[in-house]
């Protein structure tokens, strides 16, 4: 059984988002595209300074075939890269954590930054060669010239964990971000007046979703300042100063600002809170809906590979134990659940899901770019559609609705970020003072993994602090909350692979290191 297959229908891109984009800042020149702090940015001063960084990168000979690579804080030069990108044609990618990995991958025709020259990343891209243009001396233009792009072009590439231990880029195409993005700013009301807070980090599909959908439909970008971002006491004031109406956020840091949402003005003017990224527990469901009445709650899944896939409408009947339901395709997608044997399973039977749609991504880049096992169709499937196999299991309701039900894999969702368990093992044997490792998930009382266990048979020099620190060489800073176990081997079944339920059973032969951020959590 699949979905409404007319889920496919409604699937027209329309014109490209930045000459939309341009189209707004002709009608509305002094709307207020983007609030951040001190820096207001109108429409039109937002096409002119991006209409000079086109005309700074295009003199690198970025373009279809040239990638743009973005190095920016949240904040207006991230907007101005962003859109200054889009309207050279170029695909963009933001360097973030997986900066190595998309550097080597795409080799771009430039930088845009407006970091520090000490900033260790920025010292590492030019170490490259690769040029890099300061924002900040990148004068604005008048000429309002967008480059042509072809629907099926690349956009841009997002990067997220692979099964290898090396992050993979997943491209998107023009037309899936303009569909999509046109979408979401229909379904959520998203146009004059609407002011969208940008807290998705760079480098995440969902930051660029935030991006293109408010500057789209004419609404005010609000990007969150990186000290705020993850502080959920500074977070619900700044969102009141801010006059924020829609905010997008993963369910584990929702469970953190619902408290703090009892009475405070940003309560009563939010009009609708997404929740993406994770698995929606009913009971946090239902003290959102207590404390935002007036706004819509929205239950968002679906991959990097696809955007996102269905949506959901929280009402009172899913605020009880369990998760949430994932529910219905987005317009262009179509859902299946399959059985092994690929056969389509009935209401109430736990299959694999695989989303069909024209928006599939075209692919992974670089060393990924073989791994193309999950995009091919059911055995016997006669349409030349997409299909994408997320590794996520499910099921439908009898009335149509689709439940989420786990993964099959060891691909994991913490505060939002996907983390493949196979890259933090990578990360952690890679260092001479382990000699050998295995990783278990932790979760909380409601069903969100809150922690990783990382049992370790150590090598010379092996502590809990020179661990930490390789993962903060692979991951970045804030390094993930990992609690280390030494133990003297690993167990292991018949097969010879590490029995990861043994291991969270151990009782003996090991000692537990716990780190502040840890703790804090």
């Amino acid at each position: 059984m699949t979905a409404n297959t007319q889920g496919l229908e409604p699937a027209v891109a329309g014109p490209a988002v930045a000459d939309l984009i341009r189209a707004q800042a002709r009608r509305h020149p002094e709307a207020i595209a983007v609030s951040a702090g001190d820096v207001e940015l109108t429409y039109g001063e937002l096409a002119r300074r991006a209409a000079g960084v086109r005309a700074a990168v295009r003199a690198y000979d970025a373009g279809p075939g040239r990638p743009v690579a973005v190095l920016a804080s949240p904040g207006a030069d991230l907007v101005v890269a962003l859109v200054g990108a889009l309207n050279s044609g170029a695909p963009m990618v933001c360097l973030a954590g997986t900066a190595h990995a998309a550097l080597a991958d795409l080799a771009p025709a430039c930088v845009l930054t407006d970091s520090d020259p000490d900033d260790p990343v920025r010292r590492a891209v030019g170490a490259t060669g690769v040029p890099v243009l300061d924002l900040a001396g990148i004068p604005s233009t008048t000429d309002a010239t967008v480059s042509a792009v072809a629907p099926e072009a690349t956009a841009y590439v997002a990067y997220t964990s692979g099964t290898t231990g090396r992050p993979k880029g997943i491209r998107q195409t023009h037309a899936a971000l303009a569909q999509f993005t046109g979408w979401f700013a229909a379904e959520f009301g998203i146009g004059a007046g609407t002011r969208l807070a940008q807290w998705a980090a760079p480098g995440y599909d969902a930051c660029l979703v935030e991006v293109f959908a408010a500057l789209r439909g004419g609404a005010t970008l609000c990007p969150v300042p990186w000290r705020v971002r993850a502080d959920p006491d500074r977070l619900v004031p700044w969102l009141s100063r801010e006059r924020v109406t829609v905010l997008q956020t993963v369910p584990s840091f929702a469970r953190e600002l619902e408290p703090l949402l009892a009475g405070d003005p940003a309560a009563a003017r939010l009009a609708a809170l997404l929740l993406a990224g994770e698995a929606l527990p009913g009971p946090l469901a239902g003290r959102l809906r207590a404390r935002l009445p007036q706004a819509r709650l929205v239950n968002l899944y679906g991959p990097t590979e696809t955007i996102l896939a269905t949506w959901h409408e929280v009402s009172a009947a899913d605020t009880g134990p369990g998760t949430v339901a994932i529910g219905r395709p987005i317009p262009g997608r179509d859902l299946l659940v399959l059985d092994d044997r690929d056969d389509p399973c009935p209401p109430g039977e736990i299959g694999h899901l695989v989303i069909r749609s024209r928006y599939v991504t075209t692919g992974y880049v670089g060393a990924a770019a073989a791994d193309d096992g999950v995009f091919h169709p059911p055995a016997g499937a006669a349409d030349v559609t997409p299909h994408y196999r997320t590794g996520d299991l499910g099921r439908w309701r009898p009335d149509g609705v689709l439940e989420f039900h786990g993964r099959r894999d060891l691909q994991i969702k913490m505060y939002g970020t996907r983390i493949e368990l196979a890259d933090v093992e990578a990360a952690l044997s890679a260092d001479e003072a382990v000699a050998s490792c295995a990783v278990v998930p932790v979760t909380g009382s409601d069903g969100l993994v809150v922690r990783l266990d990382a049992y370790v048979v150590p090598g010379p020099g092996g502590t809990p602090d020179h661990w930490r620190s390789a993962l903060r060489r692979r991951f970045g800073d804030p390094v993930l909350p990992v609690t280390f176990t030494t133990v003297d081997s690993l167990p292991r079944n018949t097969g010879g692979k590490v029995d990861r339920r043994v291991l969270a059973g151990l009782r003996t032969g090991r000692t537990k290191h716990r780190d502040p951020m840890e703790c804090a959590l």
